[in-house]
């Protein structure tokens, strides 16, 4: 008596369409029941293999001739299972629909509700992903035509220039070298006379201080004395000069010939071949040098 009249009528309606379902199901042909049997194994082994599609399809034939809520249950199954959380979710409310006093109702009501968070958590996703909309006072950006590459072309090959000409045997330098190697002959053959002529003053003044009866050094060993230095210093002098001289000799006749050198633009550069001489003097010891450039 305290509940409400809506409450009492809600209940009598379930109760009737309760009934009049298990008539409906009673009132079926054996031909409806054998397609009920058929797409209701076809649509089990579609499950079983993974092909939820293909098991939906089945569970909808089924529950199209004889209205079972179960087969609501099963297509909201096989839609969760194929990954599809939105239409799993409205095929599970539609069972709680038919069913409001089902055994399993908290179950499915956990599904929905985890249905719910996924799609949530992938529209999340989906919104970090993509890019942000343009505005809609957002100038367009200009995009840059292409720049053309630059015509290949063919590198210049340019010739070597040919090397100079080799100059002619100069007449200049081939007297100047066969002078040099007189001279220097010359001057060795007077160091060695002047070489011999300074030992034998060596010798002779070694003999005449081992005779006891003159002075120990008197005015004929001086001048025999100095005689042999004078012999001495004169051959040193004329053996340097004449090796160094006949040696400049000998390098000019050898040069004599040889190919200028060339500047960058391949031109013979002029040279000037010279010869000095210089002489020198150190203590105790007269002599000479001399010094060859070209």
């Amino acid at each position: 008596m305290t509940r409400r009249p809506w409450v009492l009528a809600l209940v009598f309606s379930m109760m009737l369409l309760a009934f009049g379902a298990k008539e409906a199901r009673a009132q079926l042909t054996p031909q409806q029941k054998q397609e009920i049997h058929v797409h209701y194994q076809q649509a089990t082994r579609s499950y079983d293999l993974g092909k939820y599609q293909e098991a939906v399809d089945e569970y909808q034939k089924v529950y199209e001739i004889d209205g079972d809520p179960v087969m609501l249950y099963n297509i909201a199954q096989a839609y969760r299972l194929n990954d599809q959380p939105q239409e799993s979710i409205h095929f599970y409310r539609r069972y709680l629909q038919r069913s409001p006093e089902a055994r399993n109702k908290e179950d499915v009501e956990r599904k929905i509700t985890a249905m719910e968070k996924l799609i949530e958590e992938r529209r999340k996703a989906a919104a970090l992903v993509a890019p942000p909309a343009p505005k809609a006072d957002a100038k367009p950006v200009a995009i840059p035509e292409p720049v053309a590459p630059p015509p290949v072309t063919a590198p210049v090959v340019v010739a070597p220039l040919p090397p100079p000409p080799a100059s002619p045997p100069s007449a200049t330098r081939q007297i100047l070298g066969w002078s040099m190697v007189g001279v220097g002959v010359a001057s060795i053959a007077v160091a060695i006379i002047e070489g011999i002529r300074a030992k034998n003053r060596g010798d002779e003044l070694t003999q005449n201080m081992n005779v006891v009866t003159h002075p120990p050094f008197d005015s004929t060993q001086q001048a025999i004395q100095s005689e042999g230095k004078t012999a001495n210093i004169v051959a040193i002098v004329c053996g340097i000069a004449g090796t160094a001289v006949g040696v400049g000799g000998a390098i000019v006749l050898i040069t004599n010939g040889s190919s200028s050198p060339a500047n960058d633009n391949g031109a013979p550069v002029a040279t000037t071949n010279t010869v000095s001489f210089a002489p020198w003097v150190g203590p105790g010891l007269v002599g000479g040098g001399m010094g060859l450039r070209f």
